[in-house]
């Protein structure tokens, strides 16, 4: 009997800009499971950061769930969505979202342009993580990888939160070894124009899968609906094992969330 696409788990995606006939055909493919994350939406008052967060653990959580997908949920004050009031009583609140079993992580948390306010933030969130004792989904940009990276990396160290507690998204080739020199997940983001599935096959060929994972960011931006799908047909054709496969879509993220038993 024919089989069916190899299941896989999301990390990274933004259910609010996913259709909900766009979830259902991610199901059918094989997504298992996904972390919906608070998003980038550009600076805005704090209480329409809240109301993002209230409608992740609502709405989107059963929109996925209705999809066939597990919904989980990772929530934190973007570095790019940092209101000018009422970052205190943001922070304030944030715990309480944790009663809720599906909220598994903090994020997207990280640096975007950098800078003392963004870094600060940063290092208080990382504080309630360990407080709360969950992982963190880190951000980092588009532009100016390189060094934002390497600050975000001086940010993590100072901290006291466990390295492999921290997945480091949007990992490019220049800043994979630095992301698991330090001993965090590197999350390689598949979006057209940037990393490519055959990308990420070359990186995983060179260096393995563990501490590595794949995500998608869909939902915002360029993205690609079937970015995972294709990557495991892509690691296939470049002569990986399904074990790696497996690893880097499906075991390699519930590790990172502490679910590998679930």
């Amino acid at each position: 009997m024919a089989q069916g696409p190899p299941p896989f788990v999301d990390l990274h995606l933004h259910a609010e800009g996913v259709s909900d006939a766009d979830l259902t055909t991610l199901a059918w493919f094989g997504l298992s499971a996904a972390v919906t994350c608070a998003n980038d939406a550009g600076a805005s008052s704090a209480e329409e950061v809240r109301r993002h967060w209230d409608g992740l653990v609502t709405v989107q959580a059963d929109r996925l769930r209705a999809a066939g997908i597990r919904p989980w949920v990772a929530l934190a004050v973007h570095p790019a969505r940092i209101p000018w009031h009422g970052v205190d009583d943001l922070l304030h609140r944030l715990p309480r979202y944790f009663d809720d079993p599906r909220v598994v992580a903090l994020g997207e948390l990280g640096l975007h342009e950098g800078g003392e306010r963004e870094e600060e933030l940063l290092a208080r969130q990382l504080e309630l993580s360990l407080a709360l004792r969950k992982p963190v989904i880190v951000h980092t940009p588009e532009q100016g990888k390189l060094p934002v990276t390497r600050r975000l990396l001086a940010v993590l160290r100072e901290s006291r939160l466990e390295p492999t507690r921290v997945l480091v998204d949007h990992v490019t080739e220049e800043t994979f070894l630095l992301v698991r020199g330090c001993g965090h997940f590197a999350g390689l983001t598949l979006q057209p124009g940037l990393l490519e599935p055959d990308d990420a096959a070359r990186l995983l060929s060179r260096n393995g899968a563990e501490g590595v994972v794949l995500t998608s960011d869909i939902g915002e931006g360029a993205s690609d609906l079937l970015a995972l799908p294709r990557a495991a047909e892509a690691l296939r054709k470049a002569g990986l094992s399904d074990a790696l496969a497996r690893r880097a879509l499906y075991e390699g993220p519930l590790s990172f969330l502490g679910l590998a038993g679930d």
